[in-house]
């Protein structure tokens, strides 16, 4: 996958573009079983394109398959199986198999993930708005999927995919970096802090508020650094880099175990001794700390 999919519209005509995709023989599927992906057996990390032909059951609905755009010759389209029989998907490979997203550990190349997201995305978003949140009445999809439409004549709400931001802040303080560990997890690992936005809040806003709600600490020197599709379910990671005020540290229980600055040297020495483990590498908070490990101030 060397280009992502290029996003294409439904609009009025969704009824006939949905038949022209199943009838199209260069359609490929990107198949999911709930949180979990058909991804290829070998590296790099890539999903399992499926053809049409191989997807002949009258178990699989295919009016809540979700449009990803066109790839190379054809459209691209994620379905979730649901409960549906997997074993026969596995053909090419018996290492082929169905994975959490969350799960994986190994670097997942940008359109990878592009693809992969927006998928998870749009299939969770779909099967959350089946019924219209105004009336409680059944909603049918648009657009591949990128829009509902309320079936109720006198209510007739259209909705579109909701994207949650969440800040997540790379806190330093002279030559020292604060990594914090929330209960849930896996031993060792330790990150950046993050958080949602609330309503009415600023990007900036969100991550002074988070700074102090989660470690006691005021910062300022706000940076952009970069941003990342999160489909857990909905999520847009927004990272920033800020300074803090002071190192004092004062955590919220509620929200972290435990957090502390970290300075180049320790983060190396814990990482060869194995107490220290970083985040995924397919995870924005994964880069912002090796960015900030890869820095030198002459």
């Amino acid at each position: 996958m060397t280009e992502p999919p290029t996003p294409q519209g439904g609009g009025a005509q969704e009824g006939d573009q949905r038949a022209e995709w199943l009838q199209d023989p260069e359609t490929r599927f990107v198949l999911f079983r709930g949180e979990s992906a058909l991804l290829e057996a070998d590296l790099p990390i890539r999903p399992v394109l499926v053809p049409m032909v191989e997807l002949a059951d009258p178990r699989l609905d295919f009016a809540n398959a979700v449009h990803l755009g066109i790839y190379e010759t054809g459209p691209l389209l994620a379905l979730d199986l649901e409960e549906a029989d997997v074993e026969g998907f596995d053909r090419e490979s018996r290492s082929n198999a169905f994975r959490d997203l969350r799960s994986i550990q190994e670097p997942i190349d940008r359109v990878t993930w592009r693809i992969l997201s927006r998928a998870r995305a749009l299939l969770a978003w779909n099967r959350f708005f089946a019924a219209c949140p105004t009336c409680g009445s059944a909603t049918t999809p648009q657009s591949g999927g990128t829009i509902r439409m309320c079936s109720n004549a006198s209510c007739g709400r259209i909705h579109y995919p909701r994207t949650d931001p969440t800040v997540i802040v790379r806190i330093i303080f002279g030559e020292k970096c604060l990594l914090g560990r929330q209960r849930k997890f896996a031993p060792g690992v330790r990150s950046v802090i993050a958080g949602f936005v609330e309503p009415g809040e600023t990007l900036e806003g969100a991550v002074r508020r988070e700074a102090e709600e989660e470690v006691g600490i005021a910062v300022e020197r706000i940076t952009y650094l970069g941003s990342q599709p999160w489909p857990f379910p909905m999520n847009l990671m927004i990272a920033f880099e800020a300074h803090a005020c002071d190192e004092t540290i004062r955590i919220d229980a509620q929200e972290l175990e435990a957090a502390d600055w970290y300075t180049r040297e320790r983060i190396q020495e814990e990482l060869a001794a194995g107490s220290l483990v970083l985040p995924s590498p397919k995870s924005i908070a994964r880069w912002m700390i090796e960015d900030w490990l890869g820095r030198r101030t002459d």
